[in-house]
């Protein structure tokens, strides 16, 4: 018999643990700026992105808006020098705007401003200062071996007045051999030259662009030093503020903060394979100092303004090879950690990776490395661990013995001949159930990020990837989630998989190669997977007074709910089968839910009168002719019982 017709009503989504998105970009190129705001109400938003033109306009200026997991809308700087995105705002919502750029060449850093306003504002509107910001985008410095650095940029004056010129040695890793910076006006140098002290005034005129020049030459060992350049206008702002560095001193690492607040800023010489030569860190705002440390240790209170700082290291190794460990946190979370390893030469190496694992008591433990092969397959793979600088015995099946307190694992791991790979490295007790201490992947070549999700309850979920394509897609896009050595599912490109969770903690590794514009834009769901219901009928009609028989089945499901007839009602097993009797037509439903959201389907079974009994069709030739034979034999009867009444009787005959 033909089933009856099943019809899916959709399904709603909950239990999302991750829902948002990512933007990332090449290590040459500018940082992305971001800001996040939540909106109060539902209403129509416009965003403004103006490119200040200072000290010049941006080559490429362009700007995101994200919901969720969702790209809003984008757009590019034009020759107004300025972009708009709409928003149809929904309350409680967070929107994310993100800012790439490319600053002129000639200056390396430019200015710009996001403004967020509401289209029911009266005009001029003004911009709604908890959705809108402003920030500077800059070109990392490259590295030399010279020991000498050069900065030939412009900037224009706001007003006419004194200005205040503050040139500043930060003395990191160690002072500058020499800096100076002098100023032009065309062919006319105003100011004279600027030497690192004390602020200088200056009278500019305003409206005119003035060009500056900074010269600076590091200590001979080592070849490396920072300094920062600070110019305000008349009224206290900032016109020019940055930070450079000297020499062989590498790019900064950029961190937001969220709101003004103290940091920590803690460096330790791991000792492994062998003492590191020299360490420091630095911490910068713009042009100005925030806190040094030149050697191992930990440097407190650090007062951070709300907006971007920037984080400097530089290390340099002893006998051989060292690894260091950098923690910048406030008093309630880490904001940036890193792990380096450091080869002769004082560059950080880009094959040998550095973790660091706090053993808890003396005792056996194992180590893991392993390749994913996934998007390639490494080249090597190799490790080591190590406590107080000196290697640890590991046996062939990654057990080693330690004694309490950190530990050092270091792997050489090269990346494939093209693309990139990921690999796995993992310390957990022997114990059972094992305790897993250290759980971290890690990417060889390309662009990548890593977040670590603790699931609190075992369930069903799916890990979606999605290339928004802003503002061109991916050349390569990556995802992987494990726990220790164990793949749990990946995706190239864009797509879904389906992961059953049980309480712990994993690991998302994204790698990724971005487009032909040096930066792209991805978003990332991992929710509770959305139940699934299928549910049939035996016969899509039946006869009034026989039974349907009704059969279901249903995925990541913890209740299933019948209705449609007071036949069908009440709650189900999420499997199952059974005949029910239906006093008219009816659309039955069968609504399941679960963690993920709930599903709903439906059969329409029609109810048709109930068929005749047989032998009573009421007339026709078989009727009479069966009526004739039931006379004659009841006559036939009649006749014999009169005959037997008269046996024996006398005769009335004369």
């Amino acid at each position: 018999m033909a089933a009856g017709l099943a019809v899916c009503w959709g399904a709603a989504r909950a239990d999302v643990l991750i829902d948002d998105t990512s933007l990332v970009g090449l290590p040459t190129v500018a940082a992305p700026s971001q800001y996040s705001f939540t909106a109060t109400a539902t209403e129509a938003l416009t965003v403004t992105l103006t490119d200040f033109q200072a000290p010049a306009a941006f080559t490429n200026l362009q700007i995101a808006v994200t919901q969720d997991d969702t790209l809003v809308g984008s757009a590019i700087v034009d020759s107004s020098h300025a972009a708009t995105v709409p928003i149809a705002a929904t309350a409680g919502s967070v929107y994310v705007l993100y800012v790439i750029g490319t600053p002129a060449s000639a200056q390396g850093f430019g200015s710009f401003g996001a403004c967020v306003t509401r289209n029911s504002d009266p005009t001029p509107r003004t911009c709604v200062s908890t959705y809108s910001f402003s920030g500077n985008i800059q070109t990392p410095s490259t590295p030399n071996n010279t020991g000498i650095s050069t900065l030939n940029t412009t900037f224009t004056a706001t007003s006419t007045g004194t200005y205040q010129v503050t040139l500043t040695d930060d003395a990191f890793p160690v002072a500058l051999q020499m800096v100076s910076a002098t100023m032009f006006n065309g062919s006319s140098q105003v100011g004279g030259v600027f030497t690192s002290g004390a602020p200088t005034p200056v009278t500019l005129t305003g409206g005119t662009t003035y060009t500056l020049l900074v010269a600076a030459q590091a200590a001979a060992n080592p070849q490396a030093g920072l300094y920062g350049v600070h110019i305000t206008d008349p009224s206290g702002a900032p016109v020019f503020d940055r930070s450079l560095p000297v020499g062989s001193l590498g790019a900064a690492t950029v961190v937001t903060i969220p709101s003004a607040q103290a940091l920590t800023l803690t460096l330790t010489d791991l000792a492994y394979p062998a003492p590191l030569g020299s360490l420091g860190a630095a911490v910068t705002s713009g042009g100005s100092g925030l806190g040094t440390l030149t050697a191992a240790g930990s440097l407190s209170n650090i007062m951070a303004p709300a907006g971007s700082i920037d984080v400097w290291q530089f290390a340099a190794a002893g006998a051989g090879p060292g690894v260091y460990s950098l923690n910048l946190a406030n008093s309630t979370a880490g904001l940036y950690s890193t792990n380096q390893v450091v080869n002769p030469g004082n560059n950080p190496s880009s094959g040998n990776f550095a973790f660091v694992v706090q053993l808890p008591a003396a005792g056996t433990y194992n180590l893991s490395v392993s390749d994913f092969q996934f998007p390639g397959v490494l080249q090597t793979l190799s490790s080591t661990i190590a406590q107080n600088g000196v290697p640890l015995t590991v046996s062939s099946t990654g057990d080693f013995t330690g004694s309490a307190g950190l530990a050092v694992v270091v792997v050489d791991a090269q990346a494939p001949a093209s693309g990139s790979g990921i690999f796995a490295v993992s310390v957990q007790t022997k114990a059972s159930p094992a305790q897993i201490l250290l759980d971290q992947t890690q990417a060889v070549g390309g662009v990548f990020n890593t977040r670590v999700i603790n699931y609190g309850a075992s369930g069903s979920y799916e890990v979606t990837l999605a290339d928004l394509g802003f503002p061109t897609n991916f050349q390569n896009l990556a995802v992987v989630l494990s726990q220790g050595s164990q793949v749990l599912g990946k995706i190239f490109g864009s797509g879904t998989f389906p992961v059953n969770a049980t309480p712990g903690q994993y690991v998302l590794t994204f790698v990724a190669t971005p487009g032909a514009q040096n930066y792209g834009l991805y978003s990332i769901n991992i929710a509770a997977a959305l139940p699934t219901v299928t549910f049939s009928a035996s016969a899509p009609s039946v006869p009034l007074g026989q039974t349907v028989q009704l059969t279901w089945s249903s995925q990541n499901a913890t209740a299933c709910t019948a209705g449609g007839d007071p036949a069908w009602t009440g709650n189900e097993p999420l499997t199952g089968t059974t005949a029910v009797s239906l006093a008219a037509t009816a659309t039955l439903t069968l609504t399941c839910t679960g963690s993920g959201g709930s599903a709903k389907q439906s059969v329409s079974v029609s109810v048709t009168a109930a068929a005749a009994p047989s032998g009573s069709h009421g007339g026709g030739s078989m009727d009479l002719a069966l009526l004739s034979l039931l006379t004659a034999v009841l006559l036939g009867r009649w006749r014999i019982v009169r005959a037997a009444r008269f046996v024996g009787r006398p005769s009335r005959r004369a």
